[in-house]
């Protein structure tokens, strides 16, 4: 396949390509292939493994009492990766810390296990959002936000500037960043992050067992959530034949559910950017694997026919080959403005270049689809809101994925648990990227554009 051409040229056939491990990506080829699938058994519990940051016992933040504060202001160490409730805690610490830049709220909806989703806005427009914890096992997602607003609060405060490792910011720098507002949904799957922080099962999506077919090993509960957006979500009718976007089999990790949006995790995104119609940056933190994604998921980008897009039923069935040339019958690449891809490339660059400086992983950037074809993913579905015209009013977005994390930690049962010294390089690192986005939103690459109605 011309996918594997590409994801070789992009040095990714290591242990972890982005959000899937080889075995998982090699268990979709065996079932597209031969419609069998081998029973996957999850690592064994790492709970006693020295070299696994270990997750947090208590509430460090007691109840919202105490203000997080990030190694932006405050180098040192962090102890241990957030539990699920210290992060509604976290919030609530910076709302009582900074009570007149931040406001909390609540999207109406609750997960299959009845917990809640909690989010903060900073700014009174805001052209931001930046969602984590998509993926129960990508640990230190949320705490990547939470330590990331806590360092622009605390520092706009005291009037002084972040650094993070060798790359610094100055006070006005903050300020700048700022004044681009940002809305935040730290967890977007907090039944799935329990289970995970529970069991040490590597677990993936989230905890809806409506689909589950009775395997044995228990892999068939739940639906991966970046397959679940309301973005080509039909890959049978959208993709060509034998391409692998998402899976309609339980037993995946890539399953997208029962429908475009079926999951109160995927609502809740969605009800939050829909209140917000200044957005022009989205962004969705993952790991594992160093790197940037921009436009676009599905197939290649082209600046030049307006008529390839999603939404165009004369190319149903053509999408998802890439790293090579199409064969005659199939033909697409999924159009984006130029002046909008050149922007992308830009600030992802200086995020890019500012992140190596900060010390860690190097990142590198490039089209998301060079990681594997997609459907139904959130970065996607942000920028099709536009580009589809699929929303009356929406306004266009810039739709990142950032993958944080090392690649060189696959030796452990789960490489998406970091150790102590990973944890706190993502925390700097992904912080500096934060910042050169928000930088770039407060300027003209943050004016908002509006779909006609």
């Amino acid at each position: 396949m011309k996918l594997l051409a590409v994801t070789a040229a992009l040095g990714l056939t290591s242990t972890v390509s982005g959000c899937l491990l080889e075995r998982e990506i090699a268990a979709e080829r065996e079932y597209a292939l031969t419609g069998k699938r081998s029973e996957y058994h999850a690592p064994p519990s790492s709970r006693q493994a020295s070299s696994t940051f270990p997750i947090g016992e208590g509430d460090r933040f007691a109840g919202g009492c105490v203000t997080p504060v990030g190694l932006g202001v405050n180098d040192r160490d962090l102890e241990s990766v957030l539990a699920v409730k210290e992060v509604r805690s976290a919030l609530k610490g910076l709302r009582r810390g900074f009570p007149d830049k931040v406001q909390l709220f609540e999207p109406p909806f609750e997960t299959y296990e009845g917990r809640k989703f909690h989010g903060a806005i900073v700014g009174d427009n805001p052209r931001v959002f930046i969602m984590s914890g998509i993926h129960a096992r990508e640990r230190g997602g949320p705490d990547n936000v939470i330590y990331f607003l806590a360092d622009l609060l605390a520092a706009q405060k005291a009037g002084t500037g972040v650094r993070y490792g060798d790359k610094s910011y100055s006070a006005e720098d903050v300020e700048k960043a700022l004044s681009a507002g940002v809305v935040v949904l730290p967890l977007t799957n907090p039944d799935g992050v329990a289970y995970d922080q529970s069991t040490d099962t590597c677990w993936r999506k989230n905890r809806n067992p409506e689909s589950a077919v009775g395997a044995a090993n228990g892999r068939d509960i739940g639906i991966d959530l970046n397959r679940n957006y309301d973005f080509i979500w039909d890959y049978n009718k959208h993709f060509y034949p034998d391409t692998e976007p998402a899976s309609d089999d339980p037993r995946s990790e890539i399953f997208y559910g029962t429908g475009p949006a079926s999951e109160p995790e995927t609502e809740a995104v969605v009800w939050t950017v829909d209140q917000y119609q200044n957005i022009t940056w989205f962004m969705d933190l993952h790991s594992y694997g160093p790197s940037i994604l921009y436009a676009w998921g599905d197939d290649e980008t082209s600046t030049e026919n307006p008529d390839e897009n999603f939404v165009n039923p004369e190319f149903d069935g053509k999408r998802g080959l890439v790293g090579g040339p199409d064969p005659p019958n199939a033909t697409y690449k999924e159009y984006f403005l130029k002046s909008d891809l050149e922007i992308e490339t830009e600030v992802t660059n200086a995020m890019v270049a500012s992140m190596l400086k900060s010390g860690g992983s190097e990142y590198t950037n490039y089209p998301a689809v060079g990681l594997y074809p997609t459907s139904g993913a959130s970065n996607d579905y942000a920028m099709g809101r536009f580009y589809g015209n699929v929303s009356c009013g929406a306004s266009r977005m810039f739709g990142l994925t950032m993958e944080f994390g090392e690649r060189s930690s696959s030796f452990r049962s789960c490489p998406f648990y970091p150790d102590a010294d990973e944890y706190h390089r993502n925390v700097r690192q992904v912080g500096a990227g934060f910042l050169e986005m928000m930088l770039r939103a407060a300027g003209e690459a943050g004016d908002p554009l509006y779909a006609e109605c």
